[in-house]
């Protein structure tokens, strides 16, 4: 059961008359939004006016006119894409820029379990053989010294366009562009692989299609679906990306997205607009899933097939790999939940290593566990002499810090502060949990790490209105960094229970505020088995999200229960 944390308690003093309802004014206060301009900003959020000049990183200009050269002499382009959801939106960003300016491209995207993450000698050989002389890494190349030291070694020049933790040694790169490096002056650090390429995009069309800019919109539907499934912080430029990008995933001209929305059952149109949630839950796992049940390319040609019947073909090739992944990664992470509650129960870091656990959804899984019991989690496909894998983090953990620390005990490794990777030799296994063990129990010593609920405000009932609910609204898209405002009603009483759905998993209820005056339907998705025995008369503390229901043309206000705890008689 999650422990409930108050991050403000907001009852009294909550005049009606300004512009915005006062609990939106508490909302922004708390999310670092001091003034009428900075409300402005995130609330309205303008394409135009918050979108940064692709300049202001400081080796773009290098990058833009190395391009530039390929151009005039007609050079192929080789393309190396990281095989997740981040790095195939990139390699779609990149490509078309580079085929609008008529820049002829080879992609090369990694076979995730043969090949792993980042350029690899392989791919050097692949593209000298396609007589390209400039790389462009996106998503990755951060680490991969030696790959891009050899490339330049057979005159091949290499511009590494990332987003990861920057190495104390950077690789002997023609240009670097990383909104992470500690040089780097660019004033939005939290762009994705997606993003990157979408300002490097960008550079180009200012610099060499100046008159076609404004066809760089039609790309916001890949460099939002990056963004969300890398799970970036949805604030500054992230939040234009995803806000503009899921207007034009609505009226997306992408036969491939078109197709993969009508197999997949995803109904999204101009009249049922997608949110940040579809992107996470709907369209990022099934673009995940080609490269952890098949490979990656399949994912990357759907978003730039052209061709409807072909498109189909490939979005239901597509969209059974992603049932397939659905199941394995049901019982896999069922297996692992297991482990953690018994083995790891009074342990502050979660580390299943496994000969069966298939390497293409171990991070998948990792990333479900962390979440559920708030412990850094690691899990790993055990081979005959390496196993490789991935870790997922919790807010008060940074993992690439902690890798740093045990490095001369792995293979390989890389990633972020949340979200890594690494191969390490199964001889060295035992050693490295002990030794990253201790240093996340040094770290988390004074952490209690166990589920919580992050509760924004308590709130009054008479606070909750329709304005509230519309001007919650302008708070989406909402996501990482950004999340769904969740508030706290106290002392209320059942006046009518439910139990809904299929095997009444789903609890409906009515509920009375203290004083008889204020009524509120609810619905509690998948709390229905918790509450089973809930009777009329009880009183409650509520922790839900605001809503509004549509029934027969009339328009009320629902609360989405997320948690709900009985008060002692």
């Amino acid at each position: 059961m999650a422990v409930w944390k108050l991050r403000s308690d907001t009852h009294s003093g909550m005049a009606m008359d300004k512009k915005y309802h006062p609990v939106v004014l508490a909302l922004l206060a708390s999310r670092g939004y001091a003034d009428e301009e900075a409300y402005e900003r995130f609330l309205f959020p303008n394409f135009d006016r918050d979108i940064h000049d692709p300049f202001l990183f400081q080796e773009m200009e290098r990058v833009v006119e190395r391009i530039g050269a390929a151009k005039e002499k007609n050079e192929c382009i080789g393309i190396f894409g990281d095989y997740d959801a981040d790095g195939v939106t990139s390699s779609v960003i990149i490509r078309e820029a580079l085929t609008a300016l008529a820049v002829p491209v080879v992609v090369y995207i990694p076979e995730k379990l043969s090949e792993g993450h980042g350029l690899s000698m392989g791919a050097v050989d692949f593209f000298e053989r396609e007589g390209v002389k400039l790389i462009l890494t996106l998503d990755c190349g951060m680490t991969n010294h030696e790959e891009i030291s050899e490339a330049k070694r057979r005159g091949i020049a290499t511009v590494v366009i990332d987003h990861h933790h920057v190495p104390k040694v950077l690789p002997e790169a023609f240009a670097i562009i990383n909104p992470q490096l500690p040089s780097e002056t660019y004033p939005f650090r939290e762009l994705c692989g997606a993003g990157t390429s979408f300002k490097v995009a960008q550079a180009l069309y200012v610099r060499y299609l100046p008159q076609e800019t404004d066809q760089l919109k039609w790309l916001l539907d890949v460099v939002a679906v990056g963004t969300v499934a890398d799970v970036m912080p949805l604030i500054g430029e992230n939040r234009v990306i995803v806000k503009y990008g899921l207007i034009v995933l609505a009226k997306t001209r992408r036969v491939g997205f078109q197709e993969m929305f009508s197999v997949g059952g995803i109904k999204i149109d101009e009249h049922t607009k997608p949110d940040a949630r579809t992107i996470g839950f709907r369209i990022a796992p099934r673009i995940n899933a080609a490269s952890r049940m098949a490979h990656a390319m399949l994912a990357h040609e759907l978003l730039m097939e052209k061709d409807q019947a072909h498109a189909r073909v490939l979005a239901l090739e597509l969209d059974a790999h992603n049932v397939a992944r659905q199941k394995i990664s049901a019982s896999m992470t069922e297996e692992i939940r297991i482990i953690a509650s018994t083995k790891y129960r009074d342990k502050k870091f979660i580390f299943a290593v496994g000969e069966h656990f298939p390497y293409g959804i171990v991070g998948l899984v990792a990333g479900k566990i962390a979440g559920e019991f708030h412990k850094p989690t690691c899990v790993l496909t055990r081979g005959v002499e390496t196993s490789q894998g991935s870790f997922r983090s919790i807010p008060e953990l940074n993992i690439i810090e902690n890798l740093e620390q045990c490095g001369e005990l792995l293979m390989k490794f890389g990633g972020h502060a949340q979200a890594a990777g690494m191969t390490i030799w199964n001889e060295n296994l035992e050693k490295f949990y002990e030794k990253f063990n201790a240093l996340v129990e040094k770290k988390l010593a004074s952490i209690v790490t166990e589920p919580e609920l992050w509760i924004d405000l308590c709130l009054k009932p008479e606070h909750i209105t329709p304005q509230l609910c519309r001007d919650i609204m302008l708070f989406s898209p909402f996501g990482e960094g950004n999340p769904e405002p969740i508030f706290l009603l106290e002392n209320m009483r059942v006046e009518e229970v439910r139990l809904v759905g299929n095997g009444n998993k789903h609890l409906k209820l009515r509920l009375v505020s203290p004083d008889g005056t204020k009524h509120f339907d609810a619905i509690g998705f998948s709390l229905g088995g918790a509450v089973a025995d809930l009777k009329k008369d009880e009183v409650l503390d509520v922790v839900f999200q605001l809503s509004e229901n549509t029934w027969n043309g009339t328009t009320t206000i629902q609360l989405k229960l997320i948690d709900i705890r009985r008060k002692s008689s």
